[in-house]
């Protein structure tokens, strides 16, 4: 994978981990506020945005090796984890 191609590729796993924060949270508060965090439509917004994140690294490494599916997992989850260590 060439240095450009990569760069798009972990900025693009961060980006769909904000979108996943956010979704989440959104859904949270938009259909299901003061009920518990894991009701039906949040539930919902985690499943689509972790099937996004699967289609998108399935469409990007098709043809390469496995050792960048860890890295796009670690940039998803690290940039969730920052997200939620910010948020407290």
């Amino acid at each position: 994978m060439n240095s450009r191609k990569h760069s798009l590729f972990v900025f693009i796993n961060a980006l769909l981990g904000l979108v996943t924060c956010f979704g989440f949270l959104y859904t949270w508060l938009a259909f299901a506020f003061m009920e518990s965090l894991l009701s039906l439509p949040t539930v919902l917004s985690l499943l689509i945005s972790v099937l996004l994140f699967i289609g998108w690294n399935v469409f990007m490494l098709r043809n390469e090796r496995k050792k960048y599916w860890i890295q796009a997992l670690f940039s998803y989850v690290a940039t969730i984890g920052v997200f939620i260590y910010f948020l407290n």
